[in-house]
């Protein structure tokens, strides 16, 4: 089976993971204890993609907006829509950022990391040291991610995941 064929059948899972992190974070009021890294606050911002179908026949529903009411998108979940794209900020240990999950992909753009020197202030290693600073955020962005996806993958990957988190899913989305 080659590369293509391989993320094509998978793809489903990036968005049930996307679907499932919104869940988590809202009825965990964005906090979440990740293994390794104690507590991360996750939240959803101001654009959010759904999206159901393949090919041609993919049917797709983008909310956005300053004050984002997500109204629509759980309008959107109810009839079998699953998240594709949304803007997310993640703070861990006061730091945050900024970004855009795409779920097919497992990709981030639009990164915004924390600003880890004041304007004024000189970064003694100049613009070197600036890269690796901006590398090290990217690394403990994507260490982030995957651990998020790890507790996904731990809760969706057994039992629990039919007795407990999807009637808990179902019902969120009813609400």
């Amino acid at each position: 089976m080659d590369l293509v064929t391989l993320i094509r059948e998978k793809r489903f899972l990036g968005l049930e993971f996307l679907s499932w992190l919104w869940f988590f974070s809202e009825i965990n009021r964005g906090l979440i204890e990740l293994k390794g890294l104690g507590t991360v606050e996750v939240w959803f911002e101001d654009r959010m993609v759904l999206e159901t179908g393949i090919g041609n026949a993919r049917q797709t529903v983008t909310c956005q907006g300053k004050d984002l009411d997500l109204t629509e998108a759980r309008t959107a979940l109810r009839e079998g829509k699953k998240v594709s794209q949304a803007r997310l900020r993640i703070l861990i240990e006061g730091r945050e950022w900024r970004f855009t999950f795409h779920a097919e992909g497992f990709e981030l753009s639009g990164v915004r990391p924390p600003k880890t020197f004041e304007a004024e202030e000189e970064e003694p290693e100049g613009e070197a040291g600036l890269l690796l600073d901006r590398v090290a955020l990217m690394l403990e962005l994507t260490g982030v991610v995957d651990a998020l996806y790890k507790k996904f993958l731990a809760d969706r990957l057994t039992e629990t995941w039919v007795k407990k988190t999807l009637p808990r899913l179902r019902a969120w989305i009813d609400e």
